[in-house]
């Protein structure tokens, strides 16, 4: 069965619960119109001697970016957050990133909130917005349950 991509769920730490020592974890969702994940792999190319000429590829380095696009929601706690970042640079660009796939397998880990851009558009239409996030390091994965 194929499943459709609003069955995913993308959340990011947006703040922390003083009382109950909790993460706040904010869907990124309203608003969102397309997500588009990408491994970003480093390769290494190769051709030897014994190839008559062909070449091999080694995957020797990724990091997995997720790039979001959609419309600037106000009052949307993640895009708030989000967009609290567009002049930031360095360790306050860094966060908490959780991505569920419809099957309950779960990507979660640090990351990295880059290349925020908009609103913009045409005086009539809704503010087009895209970022993206950048898990640092190899996140961790959780296979669905049985």
């Amino acid at each position: 069965m194929f499943e459709l991509m609003n069955a995913h769920s993308f959340k990011i730490k947006t703040g922390t619960d003083t009382t109950a020592g909790t993460d706040i974890m904010s869907a990124i969702a309203k608003g969102i119109t397309n997500v588009e994940p990408s491994n970003n792999e480093e390769l290494s190319q190769d051709k030897y001697l014994d190839g008559d000429g062909y070449g091999e590829t080694d995957v020797i380095g990724a990091q997995t970016v997720l790039a979001f696009t959609g419309h600037r929601f106000y009052g949307d706690a993640a895009q708030d957050y989000i967009f609290s970042k567009i002049l930031d640079l360095g360790a306050s660009r860094r966060t908490t990133f959780e991505w569920v796939e419809p099957d309950g397998g779960t990507f979660n880990g640090a990351c990295t909130i880059a290349n925020i851009s908009g609103p913009s558009g045409s005086a009539g239409a809704k503010g087009e917005i895209s970022f993206e996030i950048h898990f640092n390091g190899k996140p961790a994965y959780t296979p669905p349950a049985p």
